[in-house]
């Protein structure tokens, strides 16, 4: 943590963040720079890997936009701000983001906008951290593990809210400093979808870096031999699905992902494409075509390891649109392998094996959710 003065910056030139309402998974907090832009707090080992993706990669990636500084500070009424001071190379895209914005949908920028302004963290003379309005009964009524319905994924309120009462304890008993974080700007990967319906996966069956602590490799292993990771290659780490009669989303968290049985993981994708009325079989083709295609990719790749990476896959909730996307996440613990051939002296050299497993299964998941449609559906014409 880095500690800096107001007067290091040229308060004109400042964005105030923020939360990111769709985060549904993740441990830290993201933040929304602008209607296309997100911020996630900087990894190195990350930063270099969008410094250097491969090209075959940049499709099923979010697109990096730069860096930047962020500073958390509380007004005097004890509202809570994140102000992003932007380097020079994240503002090379400014003026085609913003002509990205100018053709978004209005209706769901301003829904958005409502949202964002209504969910604002203060805190109290006492020291305690919340929400300071309504939307907080989403993180009073949350419990760890349980499928909740509400208007903003409660996981991204909590990351949020947590985030605040850590960077907060910096500021006790020096209140003329401000705290000060490094963030990566990636693109928002839900901005064009106006009800987007999100499934965060943990992908591949070993999850720790070569440079995690012994204790941290431990409790991964742990995670995934506990979890669907070790059969299947992938686990539930997150999922909003938006219903159409509430106008509300129906949000799983990963400590709900870590205790799936396999039936119960399987049961999970059908219910990511149930929309509260009917199934969404018709986005089922395009996303099964998206990730073999991203399966064929990662298998041309015969250095990478993208060891707890996760894989988000979206799809807009509103039943006139089609409209999905597919993106590989997380590259904290992405390693690329040494130029040698030699298997005994490196265990990095080929494709990604685990998470090509993952990413068999997801597709097979997928395919018998289909075949079981159509199945169905014959038994129900013969009968009549």
């Amino acid at each position: 943590m880095v500690r800096m003065n107001d007067c290091e910056y040229n308060p004109s030139s400042f964005i105030q963040l923020s939360p990111f309402i769709h985060q549904v998974g993740g441990h830290s907090s993201m933040f929304q720079y602008d209607q296309n832009t997100v911020c996630k707090l900087l990894a190195p080992a990350e930063y270099d890997f969008y410094q250097s993706i491969p090209d075959s990669l940049k499709a099923f990636t979010p697109a990096f936009r730069g860096s930047i500084t962020v500073q958390y500070y509380e007004d005097e009424s004890g509202y809570i701000k994140l102000i992003a001071y932007p380097q020079t190379n994240s503002l090379e895209n400014t003026s085609s983001i913003n002509e990205q914005d100018s053709l978004l949908n209005n209706d769901q920028q301003l829904s958005d906008n409502i949202l964002k302004k209504s969910v604002q963290l203060r805190c109290s003379k006492d020291g305690r951290i919340d929400y300071s309005n309504s939307l907080s009964s989403d993180i009073v009524n949350y419990e760890p593990g349980k499928t909740i319905m509400s208007i903003i994924n409660p996981w991204s309120l909590q990351l949020c809210k947590k985030q605040a009462e850590k960077l907060h304890r910096q500021l006790i008993g020096d209140e003329n400093v401000t705290v000060s974080q490094k963030y990566i700007l990636l693109e928002n990967v839900t901005a064009q979808f106006h009800n987007p319906c999100i499934l965060d996966l943990k992908m591949g069956k070993r999850q720790y870096g070569d440079i995690d602590s012994d204790k941290k490799r431990l409790s991964k292993i742990k995670k995934c031999e506990q979890s669907t990771s070790s059969k299947l290659g992938v686990r539930l780490c997150g999922m909003q699905v938006y219903q159409v009669d509430s106008d509300r989303y129906k949000c799983t968290d990963k400590y709900k992902g870590r205790i799936l049985t396999i039936d119960e993981f399987r049961s999970s994708l059908v219910q990511y494409i149930d929309n509260g009325r009917n199934q969404r079989l018709d986005i089922l083709p395009e996303i099964i075509k998206r990730l073999e295609s991203l399966y064929q990719t990662i298998n041309s790749l015969l250095k990478y390891r993208f060891y707890s990476g996760s894989l988000l896959i979206v799809y807009d909730g509103s039943p006139q649109s089609n409209l999905i996307d597919i993106r590989m996440i997380d590259f904290a613990n992405t390693i690329l392998g040494t130029s040698t051939n030699d298997e005994s002296v490196n265990n990095h050299f080929g494709p990604d094996k685990g998470y090509l497993y993952g990413l068999e299964q997801l597709i097979g998941i997928f395919r018998k959710i289909l075949d079981d449609d159509d199945e169905s559906t014959m038994e129900s014409s013969d009968s009549h």
